[in-house]
This record gives structure tokens, sequence and C-alpha cells, in this order.
């Protein structure tokens, strides 16, 4: 399978999640975190497609070779952006529904923590534009695994347990979590991720990568067409 087809079966499942969200909130209320989800699946696809196949077009379509010389020839800056995004995003979401004011304040400032260790990573180390930066991935999905967990624990004692499989922010958890658990960790070792290095690794690498991302986002798309037809109420 080329890196192309992996490429594109990713962006499928990406999309088909961002149109089944957005199916869900125009025809349901929903609170502010869903709504966000939504937003930010439709980011993720605008990045995916377009910074995605970018360096792929400047090295085959003459029209793109004006940009063989700049940033945009590659793409690993905007995934190492996009990498403090995207775990922003999940712990502010995460964080979103802890119910104890007390730990809630707790946890936006374990965030900002996080935010600036990131920015400071990218600033001063030398793989903005070489490679993903292994720290962010790590120290991001440390704390995510931990909101989750704190999210798992708090669904636990209370009522929510009973009826978790209506609840849109269970399939994000049980994406997000094995997303992210089986896929970061995956980066430091990304010295070999070339094919003149090691074109074994590069194929494992890929085909570990499409599971996992038809696995996430086919929670969510599970997660919105449960939701609709279970939660009727759903606020």
């Amino acid at each position: 399978m080329s890196d192309s087809i992996n490429l594109i079966i990713i962006n499928i499942f990406e999309l088909i999640a961002a149109v089944a969200g957005t199916f869900y909130i125009s025809r349901y209320r929903v609170d502010r975190s869903t709504r966000y989800l939504v937003f930010f699946l439709w980011f993720t696809v605008f990045v995916e497609v377009i910074f995605g196949w970018l360096p792929t077009f400047v090295e085959t379509f003459d029209f793109f070779k004006f940009l063989e010389d700049t940033i945009f020839a590659h793409n690993k800056w905007i995934y190492n952006t996009f990498e403090v995004i995207s775990s922003l995003f999940y712990l502010l979401y995460f964080a979103n529904l802890i119910e104890s004011k007390r730990n809630q304040v707790v946890g936006v400032n374990i965030i900002a923590v996080y935010l600036v260790f990131s920015v400071f990573n990218l600033a001063f180390s030398d793989v903005f534009f070489t490679s993903s930066s292994a720290s962010n991935s790590i120290f991001g999905t440390l704390l995510l695994v931990l909101f989750i967990m704190y999210f798992y624990f708090q669904m636990l004692q209370s009522d929510k347990i009973l009826d978790f499989y209506k609840s849109i922010p269970f399939y994000v958890s049980i994406g997000a979590l094995v997303f992210h658990l089986i896929v970061n960790p995956i980066f430091i070792y990304e010295h070999y991720y070339s094919h003149s290095v090691s074109s074994e690794f590069v194929r494992v690498f890929l085909t570990i990568l499409t599971i996992v991302n038809i696995f996430m986002y086919s929670c969510y798309t599970i997660g919105f067409i449960v939701c609709s037809k279970k939660n009727k109420s759903y606020l």
C-alpha cells in the first residue's frame, strides 16, 4: 500500500467523522464542547488535506514548483504546530468535563504548563522544521491519559455510568486514548522513518497509523450516530 493510499484512507475517515458531527450538531441541541469538537474535526480535515498533500504536490506538479525552496515543501513544522493545538484541544475538552471547580482549575493550570513547555521546546530546539517533537508528544500523551482516567473515575462515581454509551465524550475518550497511546510513542523512533534508512519501518508505521486513525475516527462517527438515535434531548 503506497503512502498516498494510506493518506487518502485517513482523509476519508476524517471527513466522515466531520460530516457525521456536523449532521449531529445541526439536528440536536448540544453543548459547546461537542460543537468545538466538530469544529476541531473540520480543522483537522483542513490541515491534513492542505498541508498533508502539499509536499507531494510540490514534488510532483510543476504548478507548485515555486514552493520548492520554501517551508511549504515540507510539513514537519505544520504538524509540530498541529500536535500542540491538538493536544491543547483534547486536554481542554476533558478539562471542561471536570465537575469539581477546584480540580478544573488545577487541570487548566496543568494545560498552561504544557503549552509553555511545548512552545519553548519548539522555539529553542532544532526539531521544528526537521522532525516531530518526541518531548511534546510524550508530555501531551501522559497528560491526556491522566485527564481521561479522571474522566472515567468521575463517570464511575456518578449515575452517568448507566448511560455511558449515550455520551459523546465516552467515544472521544476511547478513540483519542487508543490513538495517542499507540501512535505518539512511535515518533520516538522517527529517525527511522525514511525509505532510505528503513523501508520496512515505514511500511509498518504507515500501516499502524492508518489502522489507528480508522479506529479513532470510526469511534467518533459511531458516537455521533448512536447519540443521534439515543439522545434526542441531548444538551
